[in-house]
């Protein structure tokens, strides 16, 4: 894992410009070519981190991982606990594939022969991938942008990758790898190739994103809703705002704040760095948005500061919200906006999140990622703005980890439902028949509380039409991809 740093000092990488749009200043990136070496990931710079003891370090590493399945040559192997497997059972195992390296217990290295084995001897090897992703990315003077919020994350941090990459090197976030595991794995994905770096940063507790960004030392942060997710463990909106403010508070004096102006929760979080505002309601935001039109599958065609225009092909007001974000992320490092513009018009839906697939003549939207109630109201008011000429179905299950919110959750997406007069409502899940019971007495006749999702996929079957469109939504651990299988088969 040898590589070099961009600009040794951020003086060498930027010069400023004014916004056609504003007075506010912004930066444009720039490389200097002012190149430094850093080292390989070997026993000198493991022991640099005075964290455990290294022995027979068997050549260099070549790469990381949590999965003794995916240890070769030269890999670093992480023998990590886990709820189903330990991973100390596949240190051999991992030897035998070529590992350079295992990272093991103090422990576990206490009570079994080591032999000579290859080892980095530690008190937690959680703890140690985290030093080793903090340590290499230090290495890097790049720009580093933290991505959170409670809906929005994935989608916010794709359209930021494709429209910076027009300009920049850019190292990204794959999947959901956006925890304490994934993300120090994404960092030790650094190398000299990349010039820019975008980190999806997820909690569900309190000190979470701080600690992720103690392990990134991200220089720019955007947070980009604050709503009713994982409030079992936040307590209410409020909670959840402490817990994203994590973001902002992280960031040093020099950093950039992208603010989302239309959120008041935001808008109200103190922050030292230099804040750039983006919305679509105030318009003495530094970039102000405007949804022009939507197409009749629902794709907002917006307008930026007066003279960008750009047509989505992801339906729905929060793509527009979205994409106004990673317009001002692209704007501020410089990027041309000509090239925004393409890369937005060119940009699909992620998986799972509101992709639409076309089959046997009816629309099914693909939304089953994740849900809370706020998220589930948007996609609800996406499915009312999609015109067609058959019915709007909507499938609903579970949304999980919202504690004494819960029944009032899914109540408010009943109401809703009812409200929008969606034509079909069917639901499973033991906390879906609050949404059932809300729906109903807000007058939705069609409404149906399955068992099982073989018996709610067996009356879609039967009661789809052609031009119909199919909602389909649910918490992560509510598996209503299963639906969507069961649909598509």
């Amino acid at each position: 894992m040898k590589t070099t740093s961009s600009p040794s000092s951020a003086k060498d990488m930027k010069h400023i410009r004014k916004s056609k749009a504003s007075d506010t200043l912004f930066m444009t990136w720039t490389l200097s070519g002012n190149f430094s070496m850093v080292k390989e990931i070997n026993a000198e710079f493991i022991q640099s981190l005075k964290y455990g003891r290294v022995t027979n370090l068997n050549g260099y590493v070549s790469g990381t991982v949590i999965d003794s399945r995916k240890a070769g040559l030269g890999t670093l192997f992480f023998a990590l606990k886990g709820e189903k497997a330990d991973g100390h059972t596949f240190i051999r195992e991992s030897v035998d594939k070529g590992a350079a390296l295992c990272v093991v217990s103090e422990e576990w290295a206490s009570q079994n022969p080591t032999d000579n084995l290859p080892l980095w001897i530690v008190d937690s090897p959680e703890t140690a991938l985290q030093n080793l992703a903090t340590a290499w990315r230090n290495q890097f003077d790049i720009p580093v942008l933290g991505i959170t919020g409670t809906n929005g994350k994935t989608t916010t941090r794709s359209m930021c990758t494709e429209i910076l990459k027009r300009k920049f090197a850019v190292h990204s976030t794959v999947g959901n790898f956006n925890n304490q595991l994934g993300l120090p794995l994404t960092l030790l994905e650094l190398n000299d190739q990349f010039e820019f770096s975008i980190l999806e940063m997820g909690t569900n507790h309190f000190g979470e994103i701080a600690a992720l960004c103690k392990i990134a030392h991200p220089t720019a942060g955007l947070i980009t809703n604050i709503g009713h997710g994982h409030v079992e463990y936040f307590g209410d909106l409020t909670g959840v705002q402490k817990a994203k403010t994590e973001m902002f508070q992280s960031l040093p004096a020099t950093g950039i704040a992208f603010v989302n102006s239309d959120d008041a929760l935001i808008r109200e979080i103190p922050c030292s760095a230099h804040r750039i505002t983006y919305g679509f309601e105030s318009k003495s935001s530094d970039i102000f948005g405007k949804i022009l039109s939507y197409t009749d599958e629902g794709s907002p065609k917006i307008e930026i500061d007066g003279r960008m225009q750009v047509q989505l092909n992801i339906p729905g007001k929060t793509a527009a919200v979205n994409a106004l974000a990673a317009c001002a992320v692209g704007i501020y490092f410089g990027v041309p906006e000509e090239k925004i513009v393409n890369a937005l018009e060119n940009f699909q839906p992620v998986d799972q999140r509101f992709k639409i697939i076309r089959h046997n003549g009816f629309l099914i939207i693909n939304d089953t990622y994740n849900a809370n109630p706020d998220s589930t109201v948007a996609a609800l008011k996406t499915l009312s703005l999609m015109k067609t000429s058959g019915k709007r179905i909507f499938i609903f299950g579970n949304m999980l980890e919202l504690g004494e919110f819960t029944q009032t959750g899914h109540s408010i997406v009943g109401k809703t439902a009812a409200e929008l007069k969606i034509d079909k409502f069917c639901a499973t899940g033991e906390f879906t028949k609050s949404a059932i019971a809300s729906a109903r007495n807000a007058g939705l006749s069609d409404v149906t509380y399955f068992n099982t999702k073989s018996e709610l996929i067996s009356e879609i079957k039967k009661s789809v039409s052609a031009n119909d469109i199919v909602l389909v939504k649910g918490s992560r651990g509510s598996r209503m991809e299963e639906i969507i299988k069961g649909l598509t088969e």
